[in-house]
């Protein structure tokens, strides 16, 4: 959802979602390169730690912060994990079980040490950017939605931790009252920023909730969801850091009308001449298919370029499909797939978008709604974007 912005200022909502708020930092540094003034943050769990730096401004402290964490400097554990990247893997079971019996959850005292090094208390009050966030208080059973008037001097680091007190971690006592992760309230807090109203609003979503379906439709709106997976919520990789905050770089560029495209990222002027020379329903199908062919979408990339990228991958596609069809009894697994029986077989999404290809431009084609029900609509829309462009560039069948 994108809506014209007004001259005004800028209100921020930052979703939880565990690890995966590195995304948030990209989003973040594209606002910062368009001068987007910020004048309010609201943020849930891992979104209200990293509304906390963007009310301070400490842009390059939350970089830093995300590049070098990792499950042995956000938690404090009894031993090493046999899954070091993967906190909650099953494989790690016993030392979680362990915790939870004897100390009642994980502790995060080591991510708040480092959070205190980049969050002063009387500088959060003093910022010009108003900073709210989200927690449930277990021992009355309600959402608590506070902005930083209302939380208690020396208690403010107290819940920014309390807002991300994911089930599973130590449950974090304030004055007597027990607290969880603002998640179970809240997840994306837009409704609570709505009171400030702003003149422009940027959500950055990264858990599973979507936004609330009586928001007004006329507001000025940047809604920002990454379209690949960040991972699971507690996968902590240093080493993917840099590439999901290029994500949310990319995505709110896209957002602001500086990029654009699906899956790809376009200059805005050569993407509305692409779709109008082949028609926007091809020139989604021909981004699926890129997805699809594993073509490389981190980068500014011209349409000449898609359109050569998508042919050579085309062509070695259907190599490989050729010799995989030489091997298997085709018209047997087309009823299978029928069918629904996809298990069955083990195909990568190269051969599965050929074979799609093949139905397309075969005797099935009739058969094709009973197809598009069980093998997915996108995959068919992939395929005949391709057969579209095949046509046009005049390639051999």
């Amino acid at each position: 959802m994108r809506r014209r912005g007004k001259p005004g200022g800028y209100g921020l909502v930052l979703a939880g979602g565990g690890c995966k708020g590195v995304y948030q930092i990209g989003v973040w540094r594209a606002m910062r390169e368009l001068e987007l003034p910020i004048e309010c943050v609201v943020g849930t769990s891992v979104g209200a730690m990293n509304g906390a730096l963007v009310a301070l401004d400490r842009y390059e402290g939350a970089v830093e912060l995300w590049k070098n964490m990792s499950i042995e400097k956000g938690f404090q554990l009894p031993e090493p994990l046999k899954v070091p990247d993967n906190l909650f893997s099953l494989k790690n079971a016993h030392v979680i079980l362990r915790e939870l019996w004897k100390n009642h959850g994980l502790d995060i005292t080591p991510l708040r040490r480092a959070l205190e090094l980049l969050v002063d208390e009387k500088a959060l009050r003093a910022s010009p950017v108003e900073y709210g966030l989200v927690t449930f208080e277990l021992t009355g059973r309600k959402g608590r939605e506070l902005y930083r008037e209302r939380i208690p001097e020396g208690r403010l680091m107290d819940y920014i931790m309390a807002s991300a007190a994911y089930p599973g971690l130590k449950r974090p006592e304030i004055d007597g009252k027990t607290y969880l992760d603002g998640g179970l309230y809240d997840n994306v807090p837009v409704k609570m920023l709505l009171r400030r109203h702003p003149d422009n609003i940027v959500v950055v979503n990264i858990g599973d909730t979507d936004l609330p379906a009586d928001l007004d439709p006329q507001l000025n709106l940047h809604y920002i969801k990454p379209k690949d997976s960040l991972g699971k919520a507690f996968a902590f990789n240093p080493e993917t850091a840099d590439s999901k905050m290029a994500m949310g770089w990319y995505d709110a560029m896209r957002s602001f009308g500086r990029l654009a495209g699906e899956w790809m990222y376009f200059n805005p002027i050569e993407y509305r001449s692409l779709q109008a020379e082949l028609g926007e329903e091809t020139v989604s199908g021909l981004e699926y298919a890129a997805r699809l062919y594993g073509i490389d979408n981190l980068r500014r990339c011209s349409t000449a370029a898609f359109i050569r990228e998508l042919r050579d991958c085309d062509r070695l596609a259907r190599e490989k499909y050729r010799a995989f069809r030489a091997r298997m009894d085709i018209p047997s697994m087309a009823k299978r797939l029928y069918e629904g029986r996809f298990r069955e077989y083990s195909l990568t999404s190269d051969l599965l978008l050929q074979m799609a290809q093949e139905l397309l431009a075969g005797k099935e084609r009739p058969r094709l709604t009973e197809v598009a029900r069980r093998m997915a609509p996108d995959l068919l829309r992939a395929a005949g974007a391709m057969e579209t462009l095949r046509r046009r560039l005049g390639l051999p069948e």
